[in-house]
C-alpha cells in the first residue's frame, strides 16, 4: 500500500507574513490522507477590470495592491485619454487596489475596493480622495543618496540617476563620523549623529553647524530618519520620535517582531509614509503602533548573507541599503519579498545612507524618444516602440517550478528532479501593448537519472511571435519553426531545452545535481529567452506568468508533466492518461492528479529551497499540510524560516 501525501495545489503564493528563528523539528512519518473537493480548482487569483477615470494628462499609473502589509508592484501603465482601462490578477484575498498617479508636478497614491469575486471596479481618480508627499524644489535636481562613514569622517553623495552609482566626495564630517544620518529635504539639511550632538549640513552652503544637544539614547545610536517634521531614533527594540524643533521626545515605544537579531540598521519612510526598518536579520515594515509599542514584520523570507547597517528610500520606493565592510556593498531590496541585488561595491566604509527624492516637477521633462512619456519615467528612453517592464513575480525576484518526472507513476514527492527558477519580464509600450516578453530561466537542480527537457505553452497565437531566442534545442526529438516554435502546435509552445542534463552535471563521484546535502553545490544554468511579438497584443494576456510551463521526457515527446490542471499539448501522448496513478479526467478538467489530487508539479512565486533526495515536502516544510488542510488560506508562508516550519536536514541549502 503506497503511503498517502497531503494533496498539493498549483502553488502561486505571495511571499508574507512575519518570519522568526528557524528551528529543525522532525516531524514523525504518518500516513495522511487528504481529498479535496472534485472540480475545486485551487486557484488563488482573480482577474479584475479596472477602468480608470482622469482628466488630468500627461500622466502614468502605477498600480499595486498589499497582502500582509507588504506592496507588490503590478507594474507601471499610460494614460490613455479619459479613460484607461486595465486588466490585472490579483490573490483572491485581496480587497483593495493602490493606483499611484505620477505626473510631471506630483505623485500621488489612490485606494479602490475590490472585494470578494469583484470582476471590474471603476477608479475615478477625479473624485476619489488622495494623499501625496511633496519634495522640495532643487534646480537641475538629481536624486540621490548621501552616505556617511564613522573611522575617518567620511561623507559622500551617490548618484542614483545613471545606473553608475558615481560618488561626489563631500567635506569631511565636522564633529567626528557618523553611523546614523537622515535629511530634511524641504530646508536642504543632512543631519548626521555624533555621541550626543546632532549635528546638519546645509546642502547649498556646504556649511556644518550643530543642529541639538542631547538625544534618548544619551549617545550614539544607528537608526535615524525624519519625516514631516519629527526625528525617528532607534537601537535594538527601542524606537523614539523627537520634535525636530524642541528636541523633545513625543513618543517612546517598545519594537517587537524581530527574527533572530535587531542588531544595527536604519529607518526610512516610503513615499505613502510606510516606516521600514533595515536591521542584521533582515528586512522589515511597521505593520502598527500602540500606545507605548510598535510591530514588524520582516519582508525577507530568511536571513540575508549580509548585515544591514544603513538604509533609503528613493523617489520610485527603491530601498537601497549598504554594509559597513572595509569595502561597502550598495544593494537594492526589494520591497515585494526581500529579493535584492549588490549595485556597487566602494573602496571604503558606508555607515549610513539616507536619500534626496526629486519631485516629478523638477525632473527633466525631454523626451528623447517621442513617445510621449518623459525619459524620467521612461525604462526605454531612447526607444520608441518600449516604454515600461512589468514583472512576475517581481523586479529582484525568481518564482520557482519543482518537478516530479515519475508521471504517471507516484515518486517520493520530493519535488527535486527538475527545479527551475524563473522570472517574465513584459515589455509594453506607451499605449499599454506588450511588444516582447523576456524570460530568466535557471535550471537550480536535477534530482533524478531520468533526462527532462523543459517548455513553456503560451496564452498567444503563434502568429503573434515573430520570433525566439535563447533556447537551446538540439537532436531529432525536437522540432522548431522558422519563428522558433515548437512544429506540430496549435498553440505557441516554447522548448527552452530539451535535456537538463547537457547543461548541468554533477560534481565528479555525485549522482545528482544540487539535492544531497553533504555534496559540494555544482554550477546551475542561466537562460535569457527573448519572445518578439509581430506587432504589440493586449498586455491583459500576460498576466498569467508563468502560463503553462511543463517538462517532458528527453526521449519521449510525448511524456509531459504538467501543473495541475494545466492541459497538454498536442504533442502530449493521450494513453498515458489514466494509467498507474494519474487521475486525469479531461471531462472534468483535471489534469495530472491522482486520486487525492495530489499533482506532479508545484509552483512557488519566490525562491523555493527545495528538499534533499527522499525528503518528502511535507517533512521538509512542516506547515505544508496546514496550509493544504485550510485550502491556502492558512500558513500562505509556509516555505519561509519562521520558527518552526523548516526541518533544516531535510531541505537543500547549499545554492
Amino acid at each position: 500500500m503506497r503511503t498517502k501525501i497531503l494533496p498539493f495545489l498549483i502553488l502561486l503564493i505571495i511571499v508574507s507574513s512575519c518570519l522568526e528563528q528557524p528551528e529543525i523539528i522532525d516531524l514523525p512519518e504518518e500516513e495522511v490522507e487528504l481529498t479535496f473537493p472534485d472540480g475545486f480548482n485551487f486557484k488563488t487569483s482573480k482577474e479584475v477590470n479596472v477602468t480608470i477615470q482622469d482628466n488630468k494628462q500627461g500622466v502614468i499609473y502605477e498600480l499595486s495592491y498589499a497582502i500582509d502589509n507588504h506592496r507588490q508592484l503590478l507594474g507601471k501603465y499610460n494614460r490613455l485619454g479619459r479613460s484607461t482601462t486595465i486588466n490585472i490578477s490579483i490573490p483572491s484575498s485581496v480587497e483593495e487596489i493602490e493606483i499611484l498617479q505620477v505626473s510631471g508636478s506630483s505623485t500621488i497614491p489612490y485606494y479602490f475596493q475590490v472585494p470578494g469575486n469583484t470582476l471590474a471596479i471603476e477608479a475615478d481618480l477625479n473624485s476619489n480622495g488622495a494623499r501625496s508627499e511633496a519634495f522640495s524644489v532643487n534646480n537641475d535636481c538629481i536624486d540621490r543618496l548621501y552616505a556617511v562613514e564613522s573611522s575617518n569622517r567620511g561623507f559622500w553623495s551617490i548618484d542614483l540617476t545613471t545606473g553608475n552609482y558615481n560618488e561626489t566626495v563631500l567635506p569631511l564630517l565636522e564633529g567626528g563620523g557618523s553611523i546614523a544620518c537622515a535629511l530634511d529635504q524641504s530646508e536642504g539639511l543632512v543631519f548626521y549623529n555624533v555621541g550626543r550632538t546632532l549635528y546638519q549640513y546645509d546642502v547649498v552652503s556646504g556649511a556644518f553647524s550643530v543642529a541639538q544637544e542631547g538625544n534618548p539614547f544619551n549617545g550614539s545610536y544607528p537608526r535615524l530618519t525624519y519625516y514631516e517634521g519629527y526625528f525617528w531614533m532607534s537601537n535594538g527594540t527601542k524606537l523614539y520620535k523627537v520634535d525636530a524643533v524642541t528636541n523633545e521626545t513625543v513618543a517612546s515605544y517598545t519594537v517587537s517582531g524581530f527574527v533572530n537579531n535587531n542588531s544595527g540598521g536604519d529607518l526610512a519612510f516610503d513615499s505613502n509614509g510606510e516606516l521600514y526598518l533595515a536591521c542584521f536579520s533582515g528586512l522589515y515594515k511597521f505593520d502598527s503602533f500602540g500606545v507605548n509599542t510598535a510591530t514588524l514584520t520582516r519582508i525577507s523570507a530568511e536571513n540575508f548573507p549580509f548585515q544591514l547597517t544603513s538604509m533609503a528610500i528613493d523617489r520610485e520606493d527603491r530601498i537601497y541599503v549598504a554594509t559597513n565592510d572595509g569595502n561597502s556593498n550598495l544593494i537594492e531590496i526589494s520591497k515585494e519579498d526581500g529579493s535584492y541585488q549588490i549595485l556597487k561595491t566602494y573602496n571604503h566604509k558606508i555607515n549610513d545612507l539616507t536619500a534626496w527624492r526629486c519631485s516629478a516637477e523638477e525632473l527633466s521633462q525631454q523626451d528623447s524618444d517621442n513617445d510621449g512619456i518623459i525619459d524620467e519615467l521612461d525604462d526605454y528612453p531612447n526607444d520608441p516602440d518600449a516604454a515600461f517592464d512589468v514583472y512576475t513575480p517581481s523586479a529582484l525576484g525568481m518564482g520557482t517550478l519543482a518537478y516530479e518526472d515519475l508521471w504517471p507513476v507516484q515518486g517520493d514527492y520530493d519535488f527535486n528532479d527538475l527545479v527551475i527558477g524563473y522570472r517574465f519580464v513584459n515589455v509594453m509600450n506607451s499605449s499599454n501593448r506588450s511588444v516582447r516578453m523576456e524570460i530568466e530561466l535557471t535550471i537550480k537542480a536535477v534530482g533524478a537519472s531520468e533526462h527532462s527537457g523543459f517548455a513553456i505553452e503560451l496564452p498567444f497565437n503563434k502568429t503573434d511571435i515573430e520570433s525566439v531566442s535563447g533556447q537551446s534545442v538540439n537532436g531529432s526529438q525536437i522540432a522548431l519553426e522558422a519563428n522558433g516554435l515548437e512544429a506540430s502546435q496549435s498553440k505557441a509552445v516554447l522548448v527552452i531545452f530539451n535535456d537538463a542534463l547537457d547543461h548541468v552535471s554533477a560534481n565528479p563521484g555525485e549522482a545528482f545535481v544540487n539535492t544531497v546535502d553533504n555534496e559540494n553545490a555544482a554550477a546551475t544554468k542561466s537562460f535569457n529567452i527573448v519572445v518578439q511579438f509581430v506587432s504589440p497584443i493586449d498586455a491583459s494576456r500576460m498576466n498569467e506568468a508563468p502560463f503553462n510551463p511543463f517538462a517532458f521526457s528527453s526521449y519521449n515527446r510525448g511524456k509531459e508533466i504538467h501543473l495541475s490542471g494545466m492541459s497538454p499539448t498536442d504533442l502530449a501522448d493521450p494513453t498515458l492518461f489514466g494509467t498507474d496513478d494519474d487521475d486525469t479526467n479531461p471531462i472534468l478538467n483535471k489534469y495530472y492528479q491522482n486520486v487525492d489530487n495530489m499533482p506532479w508539479a508545484i509552483n512557488v512565486i519566490h525562491n523555493f529551497r527545495h528538499p534533499i533526495e527522499k525528503a518528502r515536502i511535507d517533512k521538509a516544510y512542516n506547515r505544508f499540510r496546514d496550509w493544504g488542510r485550510s485550502n491556502g488560506t492558512s500558513y500562505r508562508d509556509w516555505y519561509g524560516d519562521n520558527s518552526g516550519y523548516r526541518n533544516l536536514s531535510k531541505i537543500y541549502l547549499r545554492d
